[in-house]
């Protein structure tokens, strides 16, 4: 490969092994995974995945209910299919992106 540049990085053996071991199964290894990384980085011009401190002191029904009594306020109500997808988000069944596809796709 023309004009490469060594990158190394610290990790703990058993991490670095069990990445290894699955990657391999996949088909690639960490050396490909870290370039495919850094060019999502250049294309988003961000980090290419969540990254969230997840100390919620809500439980799920209490943040969907939050959000139901913010949007009433503002004379917004929610129907069952919003509310069931705020449930699928909190739950991390689904993503922040993959809902707005979704919403975005549907007629409204």
């Amino acid at each position: 490969m023309a004009n490469t540049s060594l990158l190394q990085i610290r990790t703990s053996a058993e991490d670095k092994e069990k990445a290894s071991e699955i990657l391999n199964k996949l088909g690639t290894n960490l050396s490909a995974v870290v370039n495919m990384m850094i060019k999502q980085i250049i294309l988003t011009e961000g980090i290419p995945f969540e990254v969230k401190m997840n100390h919620s002191v809500y439980s799920d029904t209490e943040a969907v209910k939050e959000v139901e009594a913010t949007m009433a306020f503002e004379g917004m109500d929610l129907t069952e299919e919003d509310v069931r997808m705020l449930y699928a988000y909190k739950s991390g069944k689904v993503s922040g992106d993959e809902l707005r596809q979704q919403i975005l796709s549907e007629d409204r």
